[in-house]
């Protein structure tokens, strides 16, 4: 066993070094940046046809200033050890780019590997074109707190009693620098330049090779051009930058990679209830990666409070549930033969009591809709006002923390798409100089045309929802008419889970079909940078979704009333009248059914998510690597990177649409569901350590991309905050009983409580004015039926032709007014509350100027020492006295 377990150690020990060493080329020298794969084709047209398309770009890249080297899978290879390349045989040789392509004797399909290694001075000129900002200087504005500066040890006391903070922290604080944009005939001036190795990290090396990548041309059309068209067109297999080690630290050793260390701090369950690494995530995956996961995080950090208040509330709903007025008067058994309730459904269906049926619904109800509802809506309205007003301050300090604040307008190059497809040149009326345009001829018709066909997919969903419709008519019909009173009194609950179910397997399977659309629809318009392809292709795809999954939701809350579903004796049909009826809500209304559909939709969505996104890349990278374990022992990283599972380019959509679908439930509908922000939270904690667990373990490691902000999603999520208030409004006024039952609190001519509440919002219907298509055919099949009447939810005169009642009216005026006043307040405030909270900290402000003053003070001395400008007179010991006192004045005055 001794000898197993040193055996053991002995190849872990080894297979961490060669891991190491396969971060660099077989000279161990030069840093591996960036691997491009491809498979031998079957067929031999296309091997040839994707042959040449390779040499010719592989040649492209050298001519680009690239250095290249290629190796085959280490289960294709004879020999057992990866680690060179070099030909060892008179089977291997040089190709025309003056790559090594070693050859197999495996009769398998071959996996080539084209590692690429980009040297100092290409990154230079790269950076440069680029417009990359690199540090000149540490950053030297200190703005203390004023609790800092007033109560040090309190402020020292709460920092280290901070329960989220990791308390045995692996990742390594990086220290914050001022920048300028880089300039390689200042080099000297940027620090970290002495050290070429490390003067680009990883991940920028990485950006800057693709960037190169994306433009190499592979053919003479202009279209061909960029490796993502290679991959796309299956030339290449995969294109990818390089994790920096194996995941798993050795047993008993701290972690030693950037990799490792975010899977100790970060990538685990066990930091669930933990800060996250935010500026060590951006450092390794990008800022765009890192930009999520800190919008991410705050949204959940916000969650907090609201999911306390609303379960409040909610255990409020269920301890206020057993004294309430009118659940007393449903569930009282000797007010039982006072609700004789007309049928639910035509013929089958018989006579009810209200006891029977609704006792336990009325209970639940009450648990959602109670005297909390009002204050809760109130409270998450001016919440998700915070919520968009401090993201906005927060991530405008990342954007100035990350060096990325002006990327879009400065940095970002148009697509190398756009740039082939466009042919029309037109002057910048900022640089004056003449650039691809396309002309609003092409530009507007093909908007008009996408626009168009995204109409016609959201009448498909609507259309998919009027068949859940049809689903609920039929199978209600069908569950009343049975023997069982447990069936019958559970019919409702059955039916809107069940058509939940449906409908949420229907909003997935149209996800997936009009994914296509959209990619396709902003292929065609072509935007230029991007930025603008993914804010098309999103607001595109998100309004898809928003219809796809909250119809129905809308159609339980606001059209199942009697307005349109009919009343007795004028039931709305879907056609002739011997269909099926449209299928109403119950005697206490719709409330609980639309709760039922909210958890369903809501926490369904979530779980498939999650499953999805942890499921499928675990399994495949599990059927990989037990692949590989029949050919090799152990393999080099570009392998191991291989076998993990790709990312396209808008594979961060979904997650920001997951998050922000839900941020739909949490405010739109958080009026009928108090506990949606509890679930939001209970949810978030766990994705943030799955999408973590992704990204380092079995992902392969993203171009390091760089973003401004978040894009669409901002104002997406600004839009759902405001149609959230009316939303709720109208869910508080028409779904709740809350204006019904203050109308006759209010007009009662009692003692202002809520006594037969019940008998005042049920109405009468003679019973003989039933019709023969929908007449009972045994009235005494549940209750012993001999009134001449029976009662159904509503407000409508006793007798024919049962038109409205004049409370029916007195309601609908104070519901409008409820809506007009709720909407109105909450607006006023919100915008108020938005004018008071700068978007952005006066601290940034200061620190931004100080860093265009370094900058310019910079760029004035190479200025000066290059000749370009005349030397400036020297300052005296006072001037410099008073700049130094002037600058310490500006750094301590907030």
């Amino acid at each position: 066993m001794a000898e197993q377990l040193g055996l053991i150690n002995s190849m872990e020990m080894q297979a961490g070094e060669e891991g190491s060493k396969s971060l660099f080329f077989d000279d161990g020298e030069r840093r591996i940046d960036y691997v491009l794969a491809y498979v031998d084709e079957e067929e031999e047209e296309d091997r040839q046809k994707n042959s040449a398309k390779r040499e010719l770009f592989l040649r492209n890249l050298k001519g680009q200033g690239l250095e290249l080297e290629e190796a085959i899978s280490s289960k294709d290879s004879p020999r057992e050890d990866y680690g060179s390349t070099t030909p060892t045989d008179e089977k291997q040789g040089e190709t025309e780019t003056g790559i090594v392509q070693p050859h197999s004797t495996s009769k398998e399909q071959v996996t080539h590997f084209v590692k690429i290694h980009a040297p100092f001075d290409e990154l230079c000129d790269i950076a440069e074109d680029m417009k990359m900002k690199m540090p000149i200087q540490e950053n030297d504005v200190v703005i203390r707190t004023w609790l800092e500066k007033n109560v040090p040890s309190v402020n020292k006391l709460l920092k280290n009693s901070d329960p989220f903070l990791v308390r045995d922290p692996t990742v390594k604080e990086e220290p914050n620098f001022f920048v300028a944009t880089f300039d390689k005939a200042r080099l000297s001036e940027f620090i970290g330049s002495a050290n070429k190795d490390e003067f680009f990290s990883p991940a920028e090396r990485s950006r800057l090779v693709y960037y190169i990548c994306e433009q190499t041309r592979f053919g003479d059309d202009n279209l061909e051009i960029g490796i993502d068209n290679l991959v796309h067109d299956g030339v290449f297999t995969a294109q990818y930058p390089l994790h920096d080690g194996r995941v798993h630290d050795e047993k008993g050793h701290l972690p030693e990679t950037d990799r490792q260390r975010l899977h100790h701090d970060w990538a685990s369950i066990r930091r669930i209830f933990k800060y996250q690494p935010i500026p060590a995530i951006k450092e390794y995956l990008g800022e765009k990666v890192a930009l999520y996961f800190a919008w991410l995080g705050f949204y959940t950090s916000m969650l907090l409070p609201a999911a306390i208040v609303g379960f409040i509330c909610f255990l409020y709903g269920v301890g206020s549930s057993f004294s309430y007025t009118p659940v007393q008067e449903i569930c009282k058994p000797k007010n039982s033969s006072l609700y004789y309730m007309c049928p639910l459904c035509d013929k089958l269906c018989t006579y009810y009591l209200l006891s029977s049926t609704a006792c336990l619904y009325s209970k639940v109800t009450h648990w959602f809709d109670n005297q909390a509802t009002l204050f809760f809506a109130l409270f998450m309205s001016f919440w998700a006002v915070f919520f968009l007003e401090f993201w906005k301050r927060k991530q405008v300090t990342l954007a100035y923390e990350w060096h990325t604040m002006d990327f879009e307008e400065e940095e970002e190059r148009p697509r190398p798409q756009y740039l082939a497809k466009v042919t029309t040149l037109k002057e910048n009326p900022v640089t004056g100089k003449m650039e691809p345009s396309m002309p609003a001829k092409q530009r507007v018709p093909r908007l008009v045309g996408a626009i168009g066909i995204v109409i016609f997919f959201i009448i498909l969903v609507i259309a998919g929802v009027t068949s859940v419709i049809v689903y609920r008519a039929a199978i209600y019909a069908i569950l009343l008419s049975t023997d069982s009173q447990q069936i019958r009194s559970r019919a409702k609950i059955v039916v809107a889970g069940t058509a939940a179910c449906i409908n949420l397997l229907v909003i997935n399977i149209l996800k997936f079909v009009y994914q296509r659309v959209a990619i396709m629809l902003t292929e065609w318009e072509n935007p230029r940078t991007q930025t603008d392809y993914e804010d098309s292709f999103t607001v595109k795809m998100f309004w898809f979704q928003f219809v796809n999954t909250y119809a129905s939701v809308f159609y339980v809350a606001f059209f199942k009333n009697d307005y349109f579903t009919g009343t007795p004796g004028r039931y709305k049909r879907f056609g002739g009248a011997t269909a099926f009826r449209f299928e109403g809500c119950s005697a206490q209304g719709c409330f609980l059914e639309l709760c039922v559909q909210l958890i369903i939709i809501m926490v369904g969505q979530q779980f498939i998510g999650n499953v999805t996104e942890i499921g499928i890349p675990w399994v495949m990278k599990k059927l990989k690597r037990r692949q590989a374990k029949k050919y090799a022992v152990s393999r080099p990283q570009w392998e191991l990177d291989y076998d993990l599972q790709a990312q396209d380019d808008l594979s961060l959509f979904w997650q920001y649409l997951e998050i922000v679908l839900q941020y739909g439930f949490v405010t739109m509908f958080v009026a009928a569901f108090p506990l949606a922000p509890f679930f939001a939270w209970l949810n978030n904690i766990v994705e943030i350590r799955l999408d973590a667990v992704n990204f380092i373990m079995n992902f392969r490691r993203p171009v390091a991309q760089r973003a401004e902000d978040i894009g669409a999603w901002f104002y997406i999520l600004s839009t759902l905050t405001e149609l959230s208030i009316i939303v709720n409004a109208f869910v508080l006024a028409f779904t709740s009983e809350l204006i019904p039952k203050l109308v006759y609190v209010y007009r009662s001519e009692g003692d202002g409580t809520l006594n037969g509440y019940v008998d005042f919002s049920l109405s009468y219907f003679f019973v003989s004015q039933f019709s023969n298509s929908s007449r009972p055919e045994n009235p005494t099949a549940v209750v012993n039926y001999t009134m001449p009447y029976c009662r159904y939810p509503g407000y409508h005169e006793s007798t024919p032709p049962y038109n409205y009642t004049k409370e029916y009216w007195v309601i609908l005026a104070a519901r409008l007014a409820f809506v007009f006043v709720f909407q109105w307040f909450i607006t006023v405030i919100a915008r108020v509350i938005a004018y008071i909270i700068p978007d952005m900290p006066k601290t940034l402000d200061l620190k931004i100027k100080r860093e265009n003053f370094l900058a310019k003070e910079k760029e004035k001395s190479h200025k000066e020492v290059t000749g370009k400008r005349r030397p400036r007179a020297k300052t005296t010991e006072n001037d410099n006295k008073y700049s130094a006192d002037l600058a310490k004045t500006e750094t301590q005055m907030l």
